[in-house]
This record gives C-alpha cells, sequence and structure tokens, in this order.
C-alpha cells in the first residue's frame, strides 16, 4: 500500500512539472510573439500559437498583471463589433540598463521593454590606459546616475548588460584595445553594484560587435543577415540572437607579409581598417571615440580619401573568405566603419564579387550599448515568468 502512494505521489510530482514546464514554454511564446509582431490581437496569438483563446486570454492576463504586456485597446476607426485589443510590450513596466567600456569613456543607457532609449550618460575616461579593476570603478557613478533615473521614474531594473569591445569566452573579456586579456568583467559589474548597495540583479556581459548585432536584430533587421563592424574592434557576428557566433575580423589576416599588428600577427585587417592603422595612414591624429578622420573624409581631403581606399580594399578581401566560409547573403555595415558614410560601403561594394550585399545599418555609434541593454530584454521576453517569479 506504502509503495503505491509513494508511485502515485511520484507520478503527480511528474505532471506537475510537466504542467509548470508547458506553462512556461507557452507564456514565453506568447511573449515572443508580442515583441515580434506589435501590435497584436489575442486573436491573432490563438492563430499563430495554436492555443485556445481562453488559454491566450489567460497568458496574457498574467503578462498584463506582471506590467511587461500592455493593451493598447481597439485600433481607432475600428468597424463596430467586439473590439479586439492591440497588446504590445509595456513602455511603462521594468527597464534594462546597459553599460559600455570604450578606451576613452564609459557609456550607459535605460532602455524600455519596447527599446526606447529612456536616458544616456556618457563619462570620459582612460579605460584603456587604468586597467581593468580601475575601469570598472569609473562606471560606478555611471551606474549611480542610471539606477537613480530609474528609481525617480518609479521604475524596476531587470538587469545590466554590459558591452566590451572585444571577445567573451567562458565568461572571460580579452580586449586587446582596452589591454584586458581574461577579465571578469562581469564579476568586476557586479562588485561596483555591491558597492552601491544594488543586489540581486544579474550582469549580462558580451562583445561589443554581438550587442551591436543584438540591437540592429531589434531594430528590424532580417535574422539571416550578418553584422559588421565595431566601434573598438573589427567584429562580425549574425543577426540571429539564437546564433552564438562572433568573431574578431580586425585579426583576420589580408596581406601576407603586411605590417606588424598589436595582436602579434602580421597583415591583419586591423592595421589597415582599424582606428589606429586608418588614422596614421590620413596622417591625423588618433583620438578615440572622437574620430577626426570622418570630418577630413567629408571634405575629400587627399591623405584620408587614400586610407579609405586602403581600408576598403583590406575589408574587401577579408569578406572573401567570410563568403566561402558562411556564404552570407546580406552583410549590415555599422559602427566606426559605418560613420564613413556611403563613400565608404560603395568603395567596399566595387571591389566585392557579385552576390554580396552590404547594406548601411540602421543604428549608429550606441548601437553595442543599446544592445547591451538589449540582450536583458530579450532574456525577460525569452522567459517572462523567471521576471514574474521573482
Amino acid at each position: 500500500m506504502l509503495a503505491r502512494v509513494r508511485q502515485f505521489t511520484k507520478l503527480t510530482n511528474v505532471e506537475a512539472m510537466g504542467a509548470q514546464a508547458m506553462r512556461r514554454h507557452n507564456v514565453a511564446l506568447v511573449m515572443e510573439l508580442i515583441a515580434r509582431d506589435a501590435p497584436v490581437s489575442r486573436v491573432e496569438l490563438a492563430q499563430r500559437t495554436g492555443l485556445t483563446k481562453a488559454t491566450v486570454s489567460s497568458l496574457v492576463a498574467e503578462l498584463t498583471g506582471a506590467e511587461l504586456v500592455r493593451d493598447l485597446g481597439p485600433e481607432p476607426g475600428r468597424a463596430p463589433g467586439r473590439p479586439a485589443g492591440r497588446l504590445v510590450l509595456d513602455p511603462y513596466g521594468p527597464v534594462a540598463l546597459g553599460l559600455q567600456f570604450g578606451s576613452g569613456h564609459i557609456a550607459g543607457v535605460i532602455l524600455d521593454l519596447s527599446g526606447r532609449p529612456l536616458a544616456r550618460e556618457l563619462r570620459r575616461f582612460d579605460v584603456a590606459g587604468a586597467g581593468a579593476a580601475e575601469g570598472a570603478r569609473a562606471a560606478r557613478p555611471v551606474l549611480r546616475r542610471l539606477f537613480d533615473e530609474a528609481t525617480t521614474a518609479g521604475r524596476l531594473v531587470a538587469g545590466v548588460g554590459v558591452a566590451v569591445g572585444g571577445l567573451v569566452s567562458r565568461g572571460l573579456v580579452t580586449a586587446l584595445p582596452l589591454g584586458w586579456r581574461g577579465v571578469d568583467v562581469r564579476a568586476l559589474v557586479a562588485g561596483e553594484l555591491r558597492a552601491l548597495d544594488l543586489h540581486g540583479l544579474d550582469v549580462l556581459v558580451a562583445g561589443e560587435v554581438a550587442c551591436a548585432a543584438l540591437a540592429e536584430y531589434q531594430a528590424g533587421a532580417a535574422r539571416d543577415w550578418w553584422y559588421l563592424g565595431g566601434e573598438e574592434v573589427i567584429g562580425l557576428a549574425p543577426l540571429n540572437p539564437a546564433v552564438e557566433l562572433a568573431g574578431d575580423l580586425g585579426h583576420v589576416p589580408v596581406r601576407r607579409r603586411g605590417e606588424v599588428c598589436a595582436c602579434g600577427g602580421r597583415g591583419c585587417l586591423e592595421v589597415y581598417a582599424g582606428r589606429a592603422g586608418m588614422a596614421a595612414s590620413a596622417g591625423v591624429a588618433d583620438a578615440g571615440a572622437e574620430e577626426p578622420l570622418v570630418s577630413r573624409v567629408r571634405t575629400r581631403d587627399p591623405a584620408a580619401m587614400r586610407a579609405l581606399d586602403r581600408a576598403a580594399e583590406a575589408l574587401a578581401d577579408a569578406l572573401v573568405a567570410v563568403r566561402a566560409l558562411l556564404a552570407p547573403e546580406t552583410i549590415v555595415l555599422g559602427g566606426r566603419l559605418a560613420a564613413f558614410g556611403e563613400p565608404f560601403r560603395q568603395r567596399v561594394v566595387e571591389r566585392l564579387a557579385p552576390g554580396l550585399t552590404l547594406r548601411p545599418a540602421k543604428l549608429g555609434a550606441d548601437a553595442a550599448l543599446r544592445g547591451a541593454a538589449g540582450s536583458v530584454i530579450a532574456r525577460v521576453v525569452a522567459d517572462p515568468l523567471a521576471w514574474i517569479e521573482g
């Protein structure tokens, strides 16, 4: 008899776990569809998910109650009949914080769930010369001001996303422009949050190129496109957030017996299309985040245009290998190189073989920063129950 009771209890627990897993899946599915297709009605959600209207209504009620989703009501001018509510991610719900470490600055942003920036902070600081620990400490006033903004607006913070100009492997960041090698940035930023008496917040860390790619995707770019750019590095990453693949294209050799690179290699793309390499080629000062070369290009300064040609040729050569390995049809050009505008993009296109489209990015220099905060939003969307249940 006791064995039968135990068996019944075990089966009941398994069924409960299965029901909970199904609920978590369905809530996430509805949340993701609202994020992707907003504004969308409950009827449309039921059609696209295959769930019953009653189930969808119950799930939506849970999401609206947690201030993750907002019902905008019927569309103005809608024909008489039962109104169809338009559902969107709640712009008055929780917010995400983004933090970005550049060579000469630390930037921060607050995004609402719809991806709209609510506040931005910038602190000029020699991060590259200070070291990782001191650089993280320099982010403390930026974090403090962002949290003050969120608190004043009565917003809960869902987490902090961090973008760094480098590669992230097993949680450790190697960012050559900053002089960081194998740095646990997550632990450093979490320590600064604790110093500000801000406990229990998750910190997500990613390379700036992966963050910028996510931001472009969240801004409407196609899932099967690739992002090429970066402010501190020249990187390549898929816009599809489900594909965790990002590389530092800047250290791909494009000249067999080229100039020596900071990484120790020779003939790397970074030497010809990186910030310092282009500045040296044009005979202008490398001013970090402030790009004097851009203004020279706008006035068609001869030395600047030669540097542009040199960079475009090197980038087109690097893309030969990219096309052979990954076969992308469309690449979005963003970051620092996109700041040179159509003249640079056209120069690269002229040197590319047919079949590869190079599009300008929608977002500017803040793409990686917005993507850092966007990674927090993406996590809430992917598992809203984790946020609801705390």
